[in-house]
């Protein structure tokens, strides 16, 4: 029977960079970390990112996430592989992002899992849920909740292996328009609460500057992102205290959507 629980945490290069202290930001990798925050997508948005972890090749996670705005709302599709020919999980995830206000925007995502495993453990697939919210109660301070697999699935045929349920609370503040300063914390039901802290220097509206701090264990992150419309290209490295670094990049390509009439 399966017992290993999901590895797919990659929420992009950007949230790297700040050691994933962005359950406030909004952009299109928030579909893997918030959905609420694709809800302020423009535009048409394809990416594609890729993450190794210390530099294993068999801890290496490769995602895809588009997002398309509607009069609706905003929906996403999402796709992220982690592991390798003998072992690997699938994530497959549809997204939908709204406003519901000028200062609130809310998220869902129906998530479909695959972990293979060679051999007698064999292979099985499940679904689960993700919801998020996130609030702007006042200008340029933002406050985010998210939990994902609300809903407790389990492997089938067991009574005690769940899915990680995690709960997210995060805020951010942006400085003199130039810096994003975001804290948040992060509990899984079975483990230690996660402290995040991060910082985004914009430093000319094209190149930013990132910089990360996690507990449990400690992680320090750094990385750089660069916009030249329509592209944007963001890198990041995160290091661990014994295992040592992993990095992640992520491309992106934005579509202007020609506005109906």
């Amino acid at each position: 029977m399966l017992q290993a629980n999901a590895q797919l945490s990659f929420f992009g290069a950007r949230s790297t960079g700040v050691s994933n202290a962005s359950v406030t930001y909004k952009d299109n990798w928030s579909q893997f970390s918030n959905q609420a925050g694709i809800a302020n997508i423009e535009e048409i948005s394809i990416g594609a990112g890729f993450k190794n972890a210390y530099f294993i090749k068999e801890l290496s996670t490769n995602a895809l996430a588009f997002a398309i705005p509607t009069n609706s709302g905003v929906f996403g599709v999402n796709y992220s592989y982690f592991g390798y020919p003998k072992f690997n999980q699938n994530k497959f995830g549809l997204a939908f992002g709204k406003k519901l206000g000028k200062r609130i925007s809310a998220g869902i995502q129906i998530n479909y899992l695959f972990t293979h495993i060679e051999g007698e453990y064999g292979s099985q697939g499940m679904a689960t849920g993700e919801i998020g919210i996130i609030t702007e109660p006042i200008d340029d301070f933002f406050l985010a909740a998210h939990v994902s697999n609300f809903w407790r699935a389990k492997y089938s045929g067991t009574d005690e292996i769940y899915l990680p349920m995690l709960f997210k609370l995060g805020a951010s503040y942006l400085l003199y328009e130039t810096a994003l300063l975001s804290v948040e914390i992060e509990k899984d039901l079975e483990f230690l609460v996660i402290f995040k802290s991060g910082l985004e220097f914009n430093l000319s509206n094209t190149f930013f500057l990132r910089f990360g701090i996690a507990s449990n264990p400690m992680v320090f992150s750094f990385g750089f992102g660069y916009k030249l419309k329509p592209f944007n290209v963001d890198l990041a490295f995160s290091k661990h205290p014994l295992l040592g670094y992993s990095p992640a990049i992520t491309l992106e390509y934005s579509i202007k959507k020609n506005k109906s009439k």
